[in-house]
């Protein structure tokens, strides 16, 4: 990859720190809000490095190659990274903000809560995420040619599992692209949590995707089983577990699992990286197609569900307090954008918008339907211009009658009121047809020809299980007030 070009700073931060979310040994993530001009203003989350690191030119440098990294790769299983911010000494990270909670506390409410998380979750949320290691590994540069970006990070903490359901992979801080000379591996150093990590990487060879296969299989056995895998007293005793033990079967380690995922998942757990899966699309598919086979397979909604009953209470906290924050800097209240529509509500709504086209109008009342909307007075107008029209037409020929019978011509008899309730504007172009009901005023009708009056069908009513579905077509905004 080509070197970073210098950064200018800018003078004043266009984006704001509201809240708070986690901090750990390198940076701390903010909920933030971009302040543009003309009053826009988004979400986000805000990525800062400790002080002290930033003292070191290295960790800048490489904070900027994760931002250039992680921009580069477009996909819906991947936490995009939209700018680099420099105010003086401090630089972020700026990136989209994934209300909702990481995979590894989602583990965590699992297991205080004395259960593991379902099989279906478990698999749903490792597919999204070797999606987005697959759009990763798949990164080429400008001329089509693969750059080679191994992760090296995977683990439950870098998996975000939105309040939509869907899951994404972040922090690529740690990643490597092959021909990536500005960040060559110290010898004897590694980097990424121990637990994770791949024997060929322990060994000192040089990382592949395989590397983030054999990590999502880590992942996924321990999501599934609720424990560590390759857990030691210290780092040292961890490594040597990971090189040397095999991992138990799924089936052995919890019965009620069965052994439909013990092929799959043992082999991205396998030592060599020959009889791995060679890719993380490989892997997908192969999950997926197990998961299937024994039922193991949740939809988004049900993985929503489970965010919502871990995390919902402290996602709730965290909004008010971004309300808050946001009234102090004079704001206005705004949304999160990775809060979607969850599943359920969303197939409420299509069936709320299935249920109003069944009692649509006719054609032709739905053709006049937007102009009483849009112009109802020009349309009333006409329609007074086409009654007085009418009425002095049907005068001169009354008299001219009369004159010619020789009798006398008093006008002719009122009939019954023709139905009012389709829009005005439905007499203004021609005469009414059938389908349409009569648009002019009571006057019109007792004026026109009987020969003129059609009686038009009564309108169908709209159920009240679709109007009071189509209310809520949107969920409530969390940051409204």
């Amino acid at each position: 990859m080509s070197a970073a070009p210098p950064l200018a700073p800018v003078g004043s931060p266009r984006y704001e720190p509201l809240v708070k979310i986690a901090s750990g040994g390198m940076a701390t993530v903010y909920v933030g809000v971009l302040r543009g001009p003309l009053g826009f203003q988004q979400i986000v989350a805000l990525k800062r490095p400790h002080e002290h690191l930033l003292e070191d030119p290295g960790f800048r440098e490489a904070l900027v190659r994760e931002a250039q990294i992680a921009a580069r790769i477009h996909h819906a299983n991947v936490v995009d990274v939209r700018d680099v911010e420099l105010t003086g000494a401090s630089i972020q990270l700026v990136m989209d903000y994934v209300e909702g909670a990481s995979l590894g506390q989602l583990m965590a409410a699992a297991g205080r809560a004395g259960r593991r998380l379902s099989p279906g979750v478990v698999v749903r949320i490792g597919i999204d995420a070797c999606a987005g290691l697959a759009a990763a590994h798949a990164l080429a540069d400008d001329e089509g040619r693969t750059l080679g970006l191994v992760h090296r990070d995977v683990s439950p903490q870098n998996i975000l599992v939105g309040l939509d359901g869907v899951s994404k992979i972040t922090d690529f801080g740690v990643a490597k692209a092959e021909d990536d000379s500005r960040a060559p591996t110290t010898v004897g150093t590694l980097k990424g949590k121990v637990g994770y990590m791949a024997p060929e990487y322990i060994r000192g060879e040089r990382p592949d995707a395989r590397v983030d296969v054999f990590a999502m299989g880590v992942v996924i056995w321990e999501a599934l089983v609720g424990r560590r895998l390759f857990k030691g007293a210290n780092e040292g005793q961890a490594l040597d577990r990971a090189l040397r033990e095999e991992a138990p079967r799924l089936s052995v380690e919890v019965p009620d699992l069965g052994d439909a995922l013990d092929v799959v998942v043992g082999r991205a757990l396998e030592k060599d990286p020959a009889a791995r899966f060679q890719s993380a699309d490989e892997f997908a598919a192969a999950l997926e197609e197990a998961a299937r086979r024994a039922g193991y397979f949740a939809s988004t909604a049900e993985v929503s569900r489970v965010v919502r009953e871990a995390v919902g209470d402290t996602l709730a906290a965290r909004r008010k307090e971004v309300r808050a924050r946001l009234s102090e800097l004079g704001l206005p209240s705004t949304r999160a954008p990775s809060a979607s529509i969850p599943e359920p509500l969303a197939a409420q709504n299509e069936a709320a918008v299935a249920s109003a086209a069944s009692h649509a109008l006719p054609v032709s009342a739905m053709v006049a339907a937007p102009a009483q909307k849009t112009g109802r007075g020009v349309g009333l107008g006409i329609a007074a211009a086409v009654v007085v029209t009418v009425a002095v037409g049907a005068g001169v020929f009354m008299v001219g009658r009369a004159n010619s019978e020789g009798t006398e011509a008093a006008g002719a008899p009122a009939p019954a009121s023709a139905p009012a309730t389709a829009p005005a504007t439905a007499s203004a172009s021609a005469p009414a047809p059938a389908s349409a009901s009569a648009s002019a005023p009571a006057s019109a009708s007792a004026s026109a020809p009987a020969s003129a009056r059609v009686t038009s069908p009564a309108r169908p009513k709209s159920t009240p299980t679709a109007t009071a579905t189509t209310k809520n077509r949107l969920p409530p905004n969390p940051y409204a007030k």
